[in-house]
Formats: structure tokens, C-alpha cells, sequence
């Protein structure tokens, strides 16, 4: 009798699976209530995960400084603006339950004062990043849970070429129009145009 030998091929090794955790908009809140988080540590959940910030280095906060100053101004010499928005700086925008951004600098309506909790998106009037190390993040990242929240503006002052980017027109995950402002422009902001340069400092 011929026996008919088949040969049995190796089984290839199973890939290791990484299992990430998922968090929760409350489940920060107890991380810094129990001591995991120093409160002066300052970390943004974005899809669930927990991202510590990056350390600001001083270009990156003289432009924030330059931004706030320049916007606020701007608020606080018409008294509708003053009245109905403010400027917040480094704090929590309320996305969702998986999302807690800590956009550089948000201009927000007054009105979000009334839910006692940080702004939700539909009063958020614009959000700007400032990026340099964090342009990837704020990029790849972040501007998705902007656009998929419906949140109509955003600046990316990129600091690496020296522009503004400007994203409008929300849709679905990205935004459909896109605008690029180099430091001999001008940018607007409600009905008032800013020169790039001095956000720049330049």
C-alpha cells in the first residue's frame, strides 16, 4: 500500500495584539482627583486617549501671548463683542465624552457660562492652535474632532513656515476649504483684519 504523505505547513506565529484604553471625559476627571494627574499637568483626551502637552517654548507662547492680546483688544472695544464672547486660553473645549481638546486659544460665546461646564462646540466661534513639534497632532489629530464636532473655524499658526492656515466649511471629518496666510497678509477676524506679522512678531 502507497502511502500518500502530506506535508504539514509551520503555522505562522500570531501577531501580538496591543490593546489600548479607552477613557472617558469623567475618567480624566478622577485620574486628577486621585493624584495620577499633578494638577498643574496638562493632558487632552482626544478619541478616548489620554495625550500629555508638549512643553511651550517661548516662541510658541509669545505668539499665543501676541494672538490673545490682539483678539482681546478687538473684543473689548466693541461692546456687542465684549458683551457675547471672550477669549480662553490653554482651557478645555467639551467635544464629547471621548474628546477634551486644550486648543492654544479659543474664542467662545459668553453663553456657554449658563451649562457650568467648559464650552461645548456649538459655542465656539473659532479655535486656534499654535504648532511647531505639535503640527502632526494638530493636524492629523485634531483637526477631524474639530471638523466631525462642526466647529466652523480653525487656525493652524504654523510656526515651522512661518503662515496661518485657515480651515472653514466643515464636513463630515475634514473642512473643504483651506487658506493660507503668509506674515505680509492680513487675517480676519470678526469683520477685523489683523496683520499676520505681528502675531508673527516679525
Amino acid at each position: 500500500m502507497n502511502v500518500l504523505a502530506i506535508e504539514k505547513k509551520p503555522s505562522k506565529p500570531k501577531k501580538s495584539s496591543t490593546q489600548k484604553y479607552k477613557f472617558k471625559v469623567k475618567d480624566i476627571l478622577k485620574m486628577y482627583q486621585s493624584g495620577i494627574f499633578n494638577p498643574q499637568e496638562k493632558v487632552e483626551l482626544l478619541n478616548g486617549e489620554v495625550y500629555r502637552m508638549s512643553p511651550i517654548g517661548f516662541r510658541h507662547a509669545l505668539i499665543v501671548d501676541n494672538l490673545t492680546n490682539l483678539i482681546a483688544q478687538l473684543i473689548f472695544k466693541d461692546e456687542n463683542l465684549s458683551k457675547n464672547f471672550r477669549v480662553r486660553v490653554q482651557n478645555p473645549i467639551f467635544i464629547d465624552e471621548n474628546n477634551l481638546p486644550q486648543p492654544d486659544i479659543a474664542v467662545v460665546k459668553s453663553d456657554y457660562l449658563k451649562e457650568k461646564q467648559h464650552p461645548k462646540p456649538n459655542y465656539v466661534e473659532l479655535i486656534i492652535e499654535v504648532s511647531d513639534t505639535t503640527i502632526e497632532k494638530d493636524k492629523d489629530l485634531k483637526l477631524p474632532i474639530y471638523a466631525k464636532a462642526n466647529i466652523k473655524e480653525v487656525w493652524i499658526v504654523n510656526l515651522n513656515n512661518n503662515h496661518i492656515e485657515v480651515y472653514t466649511q466643515p464636513h463630515k471629518k475634514e473642512y473643504l476649504n483651506v487658506n493660507i496666510y503668509p506674515p505680509d497678509k492680513t487675517i480676519k477676524i470678526f469683520n477685523n483684519d489683523i496683520p499676520v506679522d505681528k502675531i508673527f512678531n516679525i
